[in-house]
């Protein structure tokens, strides 16, 4: 899990094909995978926001980038694997 402050991020607001999320899903946080995680966000509830794939961690388009998700007054990043879908999104996928 990254912070959102990364310079080099170029975040996507939008749905992107083959993402493992959409904006506006509403997911859990499962695990974290990444030894900078945060363990307090385990088990928060919150939405998709944007998806990552510049800002250097070994993401892959389209498939696996970061997820940012927003927790309360917060947004976070995720990998996929860390994150539960809970409620699908209706917004179409372009």
């Amino acid at each position: 899990m990254k912070d959102t402050t990364t310079r080099m991020a170029k975040p996507i607001f939008e749905n992107v094909k083959d993402a493992p999320f959409r904006i506006g899903d509403f997911v859990k946080v499962i695990q974290i995978v990444d030894s900078t995680g945060e363990q307090k966000l385990l088990g928060k509830t919150g939405t998709v926001e944007f998806f990552e794939y510049s800002c250097g961690c070994g993401q892959s388009y389209p498939k696996n980038p970061m997820i940012g998700v927003r927790i309360a007054k917060a947004t976070h990043e995720f990998w996929k694997e860390e994150l539960f879908l809970i409620l699908r999104s209706r917004k179409r996928i372009s």
